[in-house]
């Protein structure tokens, strides 16, 4: 019991970013479900993952410039806005699906770390850190930025979430411009996913968009209730992944998945249930 509470003591900022994380992704991941875009998340840790290894390069030449951490976002935001333009170039100019155009740049811009990573001295343990993700890693400095980004996060959706529930049912209503909750909503989900990956690693961290967002939409009857599903579900999630974690001496973030996926198994029970009941009934 000792070494467990010691254990906590380590991870607690793990832990409080987490939690923060947590309440953050339940007000737009069920957004992204609603609209079928799930593996847009997916695509932005590749895009994220070349403006990290860019970053910490370019803090080797320049480390005076980087000294102040808010520095980070502008670099990152930058290399994601630029990669999500040649994601819409080549989706006009070659007439491609968008998932296409998406796979063909995000596969790019993970070749191109690939090759800063080899050619550079970019090849430690911080790699693994941010492939795979660590409670470790996570500082003070984490702590603060999930939390302001979950004040932000709630912030931008209790002005635009009218417009992304409309968007969820018609992509194009007349007279309704989807532009700035549009921006909005990708820069919130740049933010979230670019803080996270130090928690969940770039491999996984989609995972945090999908698990609970489906399990929330399914049994919800209403947003508030999806949201609050989703919201229980992701502090449930992370906090017994951290036990597992550390009682069985496995990964963060794929005890975290694990203790995901048993939500979609009590979906799967529920609905079954549901179903004899019918036959029951009958």
């Amino acid at each position: 019991m000792n070494e467990l509470w010691l254990s906590l003591d380590i991870l607690k900022y793990g832990l409080l970013s987490g939690v923060f994380l947590g309440i953050s992704f339940a007000f737009t991941s069920p957004f992204l479900v609603l609209k079928r875009n799930s593996l847009f998340p997916h695509a932005l840790t590749h895009i994220l993952f070349l403006a990290i290894i860019f970053i910490s390069v370019l803090s080797e030449f320049f480390p005076s410039l980087l000294a102040y951490p808010v520095l980070e976002y502008p670099i990152m935001g930058l290399i994601a806005f630029f990669c999500t333009f040649l994601i819409f170039f080549l989706k006009r100019k070659l007439k491609l699906y968008e998932d296409t155009a998406t796979s063909i740049i995000t596969s790019l811009a993970l070749g191109i770390a690939l090759i800063i990573i080899a050619k550079t001295s970019q090849y430690d343990t911080r790699l693994l850190s941010y492939l795979f993700g660590s409670l470790l890693v996570v500082s003070s400095k984490e702590v603060f930025d999930s939390l302001w980004i979950s004040l932000l996060t709630g912030v931008v959706f209790f002005k635009y979430y009218p417009l992304w529930v409309t968007q969820t049912t018609d992509v194009e209503v007349p007279g309704i411009d989807f532009k700035w909750p549009n921006f909005f909503f990708l820069v919130v989900l740049t933010l979230q996913v670019f803080i996270s990956i130090k928690l969940m690693g770039v491999l996984l961290v989609s995972s945090l968009f999908v698990f609970t967002s489906t399990f929330g939409l399914k049994i919800g009857k209403n947003l508030k209730q999806t949201i609050l599903l989703t919201t229980l579900t992701n502090l449930l999630s992370l906090l017994t992944g951290m036990l597992f974690s550390i009682l069985w001496d496995i990964p963060f973030s794929s005890a975290v998945v694990l203790c995901m996926s048993f939500w979609l198994l009590i979906l799967l029970i529920f609905k079954k249930g549901e179903v004899l009941g019918g036959r029951i009934y009958r």
